[in-house]
């Protein structure tokens, strides 16, 4: 059975509804009338709950999320007042350099008495970023909440007091810059600037603290310690402590908030990570953990200081891979209070393909939760076991790791092969298998080969054992001996940990349907579930006598050897309710 073969007008809409694979390249998502933006359960988290830290894999929409977030709410933000930052245009490599090459090598080279200082060994990086960020934030939230509430409808009902407060405090900031005469500068663009600002301001503590320092190594640590801890509380802050609660009150009396958004630190992570040389790289692996470590912290400090920043709210876009790695004593606290997985289900996807197909084809509303029906009416028998069908969109989503862009990348070819013809299952099959080789060279591979140098050789070494789409935990681990993913990750237990946050393993469970959210189906006679990164949140599936299950978007590279008489990850609409 065929659908709907689309004329040549209708298929260029369909191909230009799936184009783009980049939110901030995506105009359709921007156009209201276009209604493709999905309300989700995290983006009803992040609206309802005031999540600040929004963690999510490559491609899993964090940057679309906060595009449709900024549409849907602006009424409730001060008009012009969103900070937008983008996080890769941060001044990365002078920041690396100045504080890892002149404050540390200053401090490691420096002599106490006659005997050479290893300072920078006592000195947490992460203290410095912290406070950096705090007051980096605070300052151009203030910086642009002054300047929007100074221009606005309703400074005519400001007092003389509060006038002159926020007059005051924005001059502070701006002199912080070196901004004269008048000139200003909205809150996205001075926080870069703050933030090498306020790293100089430690490398002269550091310089103050050994000139002056006399007596015992550690009576030097504790001096700069405490001077770190006097220059926050004393510097900035005190500045603005006024200006804080003014704004909060004013903003409270028209029911207005500021919002600012951090985004795109996977292109900043990844760029910075592939201008690395050996010579740097775990130094910049050291500096870069800081400074995200650093961030989380501030964003949740700031975020719980509800008495003076209720007025800030903050959507802070985080890797999970980046965060998972973090070692955060705060990690509990941080999960349940300020942290929103980017999570979707395969009825939020479906919904997210039937808009943008709907829009392409000019459907009324009530047409739109059928719009792939009309063009792919028919299930798609397995390829090797054939009496196992599966509905045609639940195929695309099996192959994928649940990402918005890996199912816009499947939609894109299928309609390039569709200008040949109508789809029907053997171009499904088709388009799957060519499209997963192109998803983990271009996605994949390009995503964490920066960070996991020993990416390419595990892979290959995968690819060369004749594994099986189902094996015991134990096998995978002896298959991995030898191998490293970096510097620090060379058991195969961790690796095989990497590789389940990768999406590349997940395991295979007896389960019962009334385990929680979990999706299960029936093989064999047997309730099954198949747990990866992108449908659990266990950060280490795995236990001795586990069975581990490849992922299917990695059978073909894998070279897969397929044995079981069932369908790996198999997915039927009734386990999504």
């Amino acid at each position: 059975m065929t659908g709907l073969n689309p004329s040549p007008d209708q298929l260029r809409r369909l191909k230009d509804a799936f184009r783009e694979l980049k939110a901030e390249q995506d105009l359709l998502l921007r156009k209201a009338e276009s209604r493709t933006f999905v309300h989700t359960r995290v983006y009803r988290q992040v609206r309802d709950e005031r999540k600040c830290l929004l963690i999510g894999r490559k491609g899993a929409g964090k940057t679309a999320l906060l595009v449709g977030y900024r549409t849907e709410n602006h009424e409730d933000y001060l008009a012009e007042a969103d900070i937008d930052i983008i996080a890769d245009e941060f001044p990365l490599e002078p920041l690396f350099h100045f504080f890892y090459r002149e404050v540390y090598d200053k401090l490691n080279k420096r002599s106490l008495g006659s005997k050479s200082t290893d300072l920078a060994l006592f000195l947490d990086p992460t203290k410095v970023a912290t406070y950096a960020w705090k007051q980096s934030l605070t300052a151009s939230a203030v910086c642009m909440a002054a300047q929007q509430i100074l221009s606005s409808d309703f400074s005519g009902k400001l007092s003389d007091d509060e006038k002159r407060t926020l007059e005051e405090a924005l001059e502070h900031v701006l002199k912080l810059l070196g901004a004269t005469n008048g000139k200003r500068r909205v809150g996205g663009e001075v926080l870069g600037p703050f933030l090498v600002y306020f790293f100089t301001n430690f490398a002269e503590l550091i310089e103050v603290a050994i000139e002056q320092s006399v007596g015992s190594f550690a009576g030097l640590v504790a001096k700069i310690t405490g001077q770190l801890s006097i220059l926050a509380k004393n510097n900035t802050d005190e500045a603005l402590r006024r200006p804080v609660q003014q704004i909060r009150q004013i903003l409270d009396r028209h029911g207005k908030k500021i919002l600012l958004t951090l985004d795109r630190f996977d292109d900043f992570y990844d760029e910075f990570q592939y201008r690395q040389t050996t010579e740097l790289m775990l130094e910049k692996r050291t500096f870069l953990a800081a400074l995200l470590k650093g961030l989380v912290i501030a964003a949740r400090d700031l975020q719980r200081d509800t008495a003076h920043f209720s007025w800030m709210h903050m959507i802070f876009t985080i890797p999970m891979d980046k965060f998972l790695e973090l070692q955060l004593r705060e990690r509990a606290d941080l999960e349940s209070n300020h942290v929103v997985r980017l999570e979707w289900t395969p009825r939020e996807l479906y919904e997210l393909v039937n808009r943008r197909i709907a829009s392409a084809l000019q459907l009324p509303e009530k047409d739109t939760p059928n719009a792939w029906n009309l063009l792919f009416p028919f299930d798609v028998a397995n390829g090797r076991l054939r009496e196992v069908k599966e509905d045609s969109f639940l195929y695309i989503v099996r192959h994928s790791l649940w990402n918005p862009r890996e199912i816009h990348m499947y939609l894109k070819a299928l309609f390039a092969e569709m200008e040949k013809g109508p789809a029907d299952e053997e171009m499904f099959r088709r388009v799957v298998r060519t499209e997963t080789e192109n998803i983990i060279r271009r996605e994949f591979i390009g995503q964490f080969i920066g960070e996991f140098h020993g990416l390419q050789k595990v892979l290959n070494k995968l690819s060369n054992v004749q594994l099986r789409t189902v094996l015991p935990y134990e096998d995978l681990c002896d298959k991995l001996g030898g191998l490293e993913l970096f510097d620090d990750c060379r058991s195969p237990d961790q690796i095989s940990v990497r590789l389940f946050h990768m999406g590349v393993v997940g395991v295979r469970v007896n389960a019962r349907r009334t385990d929680g959210n979990l999706p299960v189906v029936t093989q064999q006679k047997q309730e099954i579930a198949y747990r990866f990164c992108f449908n659990s949140d266990e950060n280490d599936p795995f236990s001795p006598g586990c069975d581990v299950c490849v992922h299917p978007m990695f059978f073909e590279y894998l070279n897969i050897k397929h044995e079981e008489p069932y369908v790996v990850n198999q997915l039927v609409w009734e386990m999504f309710r």
